[in-house]
């Protein structure tokens, strides 16, 4: 969702022979730690498949598959859907003020951000307004709810976004006296939404993905990890050893989310056991994965790079054909191959964003009029 950086560094090695030149550049330091990121462009590909894999009904639609032959209730489907699915969102989040926070984080710099983001958020709001007609209940929570969720929707992300940068700022701060303060805090305030939500159901009444507070552990997390970046993609055991901590705090924390699951006659919609974003579980997963992700240090292939480098396309265009492409499909495939209708909708719906994006891209690069 973010675009990465390359900064390089030129050595005048000029005064030097041959010979010294050849064993420095041999022993050449590792990247700066601000280069581009490989395994980003992984994690951007998987989790906009994962995306498109949630609004299609994937996961509803195998876990309803798994049940007609097994009991009612929460299953591997939903697990996955939960555990894994969902971190999508959050992974997108993290990977952004990662980015961020890897140059200090100043308030002209995050200023500079949301006005950049503010523009996006302006176009394809809208966009989305004017298409979907959608409108906001007209009550002060109706209208504030309906601005913070982008129009009603996915658009969510842009606010999220805005919101969340200036906090790297803060984040930054906090770190200065002692660098667990931030993130424990963040903690703190996503486990405070999760006992609000489960206090009487109320997820399972209304949506709320989209409350900016799920995601506060995002920038909090994105000052911890800049500074420790450079260490983590040198040494494979330090990346298994965090990562490994994160993991085992997030099952952890999944454990105990799942204890106040809902019952799925109470769900608002198909398969909701438990809110999506309002849990610490998928956001210390997010942290393992990226810092797994820093042990990638090759290019991707050309096909991941492709999709990688439109997954923000793909993400805001897929509302707008998400109907009138995916289902001709999964109605096209379903007769041959009912299981694999989704996946083939889903993968229409990839190439057709990304290569709409690329176009969009290409056409409006320079000024023609």
């Amino acid at each position: 969702m973010s675009h990465s950086e390359t900064i390089s560094e030129d050595c005048d090695l000029t005064a030097l022979n041959s010979s010294v030149q050849s064993n420095l550049h041999a022993e050449a330091p590792p990247k700066h730690p601000d280069s581009h990121f490989d395994g980003f462009d992984y994690l951007r590909f998987f989790f906009m498949i994962m995306v498109l894999f949630a609004h299609t009904d994937f996961f509803a639609y195998f876990g309803n598959q798994y049940e007609k032959n097994h009991e009612s209730g929460a299953n591997i489907w939903d697990v996955l859907y939960l555990q894994i699915q969902s971190c999508a969102v959050p992974t997108f989040v993290l990977m952004s003020m990662v980015l961020f926070c890897v140059k200090k984080p100043t308030w002209s710099r995050a200023w500079n951000r949301i006005v950049k983001l503010a523009y996006l958020y302006g176009f394809w709001v809208g966009a989305w307004v004017v298409y979907s007609g959608l409108r906001p209940e007209p009550t002060f929570y109706g209208v504030f709810e309906f601005i913070i969720r982008g129009g009603g929707w996915v658009l969510y992300t842009f606010t999220v976004l805005m919101l969340m940068t200036p906090m790297c700022c803060v984040a930054e701060r906090m770190a200065k006296i002692n660098s667990w303060i931030g993130p424990l805090l963040a903690v703190l305030i996503v486990l405070g939404t999760f006992a609000y939500l489960i206090e009487d159901l109320k997820w399972t009444r209304k949506m709320y993905y989209w409350v900016p507070t799920c995601f506060v552990m995002a920038p909090f997390f994105g000052i911890w990890l800049s500074p420790k970046i450079h260490a983590l993609r040198s040494s494979a055991k330090l990346r298994w050893k965090v990562a490994g901590v994160f993991l085992l705090l997030a099952f952890i924390s999944a454990w105990f989310e799942w204890r106040y699951s809902a019952a799925e006659h109470l769900h608002l919609y198909w398969r909701s056991f438990l809110p999506k974003h309002a849990r610490p579980s998928v956001h210390l997963t997010a942290v393992a994965v990226i810092v797994l992700s820093l042990a990638v240090q090759t290019k991707a292939p050309r096909w991941v790079l492709f999709f990688a480098r439109n997954s923000l396309g793909v993400y805001c265009l897929h509302p707008f054909i998400l109907r009138g492409v995916a289902q001709p499909v999964i109605d096209f495939v379903n007769p041959f191959a009912p299981d694999f209708a989704i996946l083939v909708a889903v993968l229409v719906l990839a190439v057709l964003c990304s290569l709409i994006t690329e176009f969009l891209r290409k056409a409006f690069k320079e000024r023609l009029i």
